[in-house]
């Protein structure tokens, strides 16, 4: 038989393969991709899967330059990690410079081999979408891009994306992402993060007021799918929850959510 890839991201990811991260606007998605960055770079479990130790190109097309690396620096610290493994990490920050990815792309892979990357992350792809992203046509020629990239370089394509509007509790995950469901069927792996509804309890148990509450289930192509993770947002890092209080948490606009006691809706 063939020899396989190595795996990047264990049960999740191989070298060459592509990995969409979907959530919503404003849910920490970018503090998720840092610390998976670093996690790549240091060779360190990330939300509990191994990573192998790898050099990873982050294209930064929102945060500003400053900020970015405040938070890179921030989630080192909370991560109580030697910062050494920065020299595996390539910053390139597009942040209004940002151009069209069939255009980027020939510029992404010069510049993954200069610097050997084994992974490169586009956070997010909104900034670098050609064409309608509802038209399955248009975006089967974008994601035609990651296959180029991948193809030429052998690394790994790890890239963001935001939901639709409206409550997604009552979605599949992989129907949660926005625009045509191209960008489902594309990727070898999606993880996509949904925020959970705190029971008052959980509420006044939780020592941060402003620590939110999430759920990751996959959709993967190599692997079996993994059993949803539950974690919580505790700024500036994402931390699993190994207690097990949040199993029994439903997803925002979840139809469970509207459910009483009797199991009628109210």
């Amino acid at each position: 038989p063939p020899m396989l890839k190595p795996v990047l991201i264990a049960g999740i990811l191989r070298c060459g393969h592509k990995m969409l991260i979907s959530g919503p606007s404003k849910a920490g998605k970018s503090f998720l991709l840092i610390e998976l960055v670093i996690c790549l770079a240091a060779g360190i479990p990330w939300l509990g899967f191994d990573c192998r130790k790898s050099r990873v190109l982050y294209i930064n097309l929102e945060i500003d330059e400053e900020s970015l690396k405040d938070r890179i620096n921030m989630i080192y610290d909370a991560f109580g990690i030697s910062k050494d493994s920065m020299d595996n990490i390539t910053l390139w920050n597009l942040r209004g410079c940002a151009i069209p990815l069939d255009q980027l792309a020939p510029a992404i892979i010069r510049r993954a081999k200069r610097f050997n990357c084994e992974v490169i992350v586009i956070d997010p792809i909104y900034k670098v979408i050609t064409g309608d992203e509802n038209n399955a046509s248009e975006m089967g020629a974008f994601c035609n891009q990651f296959d180029k990239i991948c193809t030429e370089l052998g690394c790994a394509l790890i890239y963001c994306h935001h939901h639709s509007k409206g409550t997604q509790g009552a979605k599949r995950a992989m129907d949660r992402a926005s625009g045509s469901g191209v960008f489902a069927r594309d990727p070898d792996a999606q993880l996509d993060m949904i925020q959970l509804e705190l029971t008052d309890d959980l509420k006044n148990n939780v020592r941060d007021g402003n620590a939110t509450a999430w759920r990751m289930e996959a959709s993967l192509r190599e692997f079996p799918n993994f059993k949803p993770i539950n974690f919580w947002f505790r700024h500036p890092i994402h931390v699993l929850d190994e207690s097990g209080e949040l199993d029994a948490a439903y997803a925002e606009g979840s139809p469970q959510n509207n459910l009483g006691k009797s199991g009628k809706r109210n």
